[in-house]
């Protein structure tokens, strides 16, 4: 999708005939798998306070020092190359802090940090699911939340008056890291012999999800929020997809090819530098003044493997030994410490 708006702006060119202009659907499935991945991964840590702390430093390593990094390199070279990176973005103190630490409607550096806004928002509601000791009240909490949130967006009512943190908190998106968790819920007691009917419909549906959005299309009635569309047509859609291949994985041996999991692995870098190299490598295109439609393919066709490649080798040489590193290091002094104080209260 970033291709195609890129070779529209800037090379005045249709990429692939625009079939990938749907491609804003990528952020829906990000959202419904997050909510998964986190519920799954902690479902063990719900209603237990004492396990916020640790939760909270994981999500602070896993997305901060990379972005930190990867953000800094992509100001680095705006400052120096303006002509092949260029945003709006401006060096001022608080513009920096506010793009560093993800504030919500930051000026972005990388057109892709508003999701991680988002995704931060999420790891802090799923804090509550920590901190409440009671799980049943932590699912009437849920569902409260998204009969709001649902009932919010049906009507158009806007609650948020302008303030982009209320913003934040009332966005219809926020229903599809709420779909994730209900996969975790659910997905044990899905019969078996209708998940590929729902795989089949999950497919079909954000296909047409994805024609409808190609075609400018916008299903919900006037009043209401128009950011309940994509929640409709690929959150729904992302969610039926998920509970159907989780339901195949727990209940069958799914042999995966390695190329997909370097590529699952790496993907948080390869998501952080695709757009600014998008941007680099479209102006480098321009200047080049190639009109063969075959030429252009082959050459993206190759650039598109390169950034795969490179946010591979970013993940195995930077992001992963970091993680690693900052892990070792931070929680393990955390549990240093705890145990230092419960020897002193014991003694």
């Amino acid at each position: 999708m970033h291709l195609t708006v890129n070779f529209s702006e800037i090379l005045n060119h249709s990429y692939l005939f625009g079939i990938f202009y749907f491609g804003g659907s990528g952020v829906d499935i990000f959202f419904v798998l997050s909510g998964f991945i986190i519920t799954y991964s902690h479902l063990q840590h719900i209603g237990n306070p004492s396990a916020t702390g640790t939760f909270l430093k994981k999500r602070f390593i896993r997305i901060y020092p990379i972005y930190f990094i990867i953000a800094t390199v992509f100001l680095a070279t705006q400052l120096a190359l303006p002509a092949f990176y260029r945003t709006h973005f401006d060096t001022s103190i608080g513009n920096l802090l506010q793009t560093y630490f993800l504030l919500p409607e930051h000026v972005m550096i990388n057109g892709v940090s508003w999701t991680l806004t988002n995704e931060l928002f999420f790891y802090l509601l799923f804090t509550l699911a920590l901190i409440i000791p009671d799980k049943k009240y932590t699912l009437y909490l849920a569902l409260a939340y998204f009969i709001f949130l649902a009932a919010l967006a049906l009507t158009g009512t806007d609650i948020a008056n302008g303030n982009k943190y209320t913003v934040l908190v009332f966005h219809p998106m926020n229903l599809e890291f709420l779909l994730g968790v209900l996969i975790v819920l659910i997905v044990k007691k899905i019969p078996k012999k209708i998940t590929y009917p729902i795989l089949v419909i999950g497919i079909l549906w954000f296909i047409s999800g994805a024609m409808l959005d190609n075609n400018k299309m916008i299903i919900v009635p006037d009043k209401v929020n128009p950011a309940l569309n994509r929640v409709i047509l690929s959150g729904i859609s992302s969610f039926l997809i998920i509970l159907a291949l989780v339901k195949l994985e727990i209940t069958s041996r799914i042999k995966i090819n390695s190329l997909f999991l370097k590529l699952g692995d790496a993907s948080y870098s390869i998501y952080l530098i695709h757009l600014p190299l998008v941007v680099a490598y479209c102006k480098i295109i321009a200047k080049f003044n190639i009109k063969s439609d075959f030429t252009l393919f082959a050459l993206t066709s190759i650039f598109l493997i390169a950034v795969c490649w490179v946010g591979i080798m970013i993940y195995q040489r930077v992001e992963k030994p970091l993680i690693s590193k900052l892990n070792k290091a931070w929680l393990s002094r955390s549990s240093h410490d705890r145990k230092s104080e419960a020897t002193k209260n014991a003694g």
